[in-house]
């Protein structure tokens, strides 16, 4: 059986939904500290979808705002503005439902906000001091598609890390352990038999695990593991599990009865 540590392929499977072409990317609001950054930041956009509105907004207030006047398809939110921090906004926004997508612009990776950041929701993360013109761009048009992004730079505050706290309130012990094995991807059977567990088990932590987290999809489900940190990228692509016990779910089984 391989060890937590063992690097395996990425199987993550495809998204759910049909991607949405950037052609179809009809309103973006850019929310940036700074009048001539968030210009420079709408021409960037265009770059991306050339089709879309591209709105701005300098503060939380202003961004709250807009987006409650009319909610938005794509967010591109920096952290750093003059009336809050922008993590502080994310999950406003995700519990009126004022944005299909955001991508979290990280001007400054201060530890309150990468705490924050690793039970917030949001789609990709940029961190707009290290990455260029072209990395924005792609960011931008993989959020649109559904796929994560999250700059190379911020990976390991991100990613490497041990599971939040907010996992071990919403989850079992057992749970924990099964989400490290199934967040890479893994099928139940492949899960069962690494944790030696019935594949009926796997299948019931795996059906609670989504219900307690609100993950709907299979691809979501990975898509979380990795933001949470239950599964790292490693440097050639593949994922490695998060340093968990594996003594918690062990296999019910019936006592051994004495011989006679």
């Amino acid at each position: 059986m391989p060890t937590l540590e063992t690097t395996v392929p990425s199987c993550a499977p495809p998204p759910p939904q049909p991607p949405v072409p950037v052609n179809d990317v009809t309103d973006v609001l850019i929310v940036q500290w700074g009048k001539t950054y968030a210009e420079a930041l709408q021409s960037v956009c265009h770059q991306a979808f050339p089709n879309a509105v591209i709105r701005a907004a300098c503060t939380g207030a202003e961004a709250m705002a807009e987006l409650r006047k009319s909610p938005t398809h794509i967010l591109l939110l920096s952290t750093a503005l003059p009336d809050v921090d922008g993590v502080d906004l994310l999950p406003l926004i995700a519990d009126e439902k004022l944005a299909s997508r955001v991508l979290v612009a990280l001007n400054h990776p201060r530890e309150f906000s990468m705490q924050v950041l690793r039970t917030a929701r949001f789609d990709g993360l940029i961190d707009i001091m290290e990455e260029d013109v072209p990395a924005l761009v792609k960011a931008l048009r993989l959020v649109a598609i559904r796929e994560p992004y999250i700059s190379p730079s911020l990976r390991q505050h991100i990613i490497e890390r041990n599971p939040p706290g907010i996992l071990a309130q919403r989850l079992t012990a057992a749970e924990l352990v099964v989400f490290s094995e199934i967040g890479d991807g893994s099928g139940n059977l492949e899960v069962a038999r690494r944790l030696n567990l019935s594949e009926t088990t796997v299948q019931t932590h795996r059906r609670n695990i989504m219900r307690k987290l609100d993950i709907t999809s299979s691809a979501k489900l990975v898509r979380e593991a990795i933001r949470l940190g239950m599964v790292r990228i490693s440097k050639d692509g593949g994922t490695i599990r998060s340093r968990l016990e594996r003594s918690t779910p062990a296999k019910s089984q019936t006592a051994p009865q004495p011989s006679k």
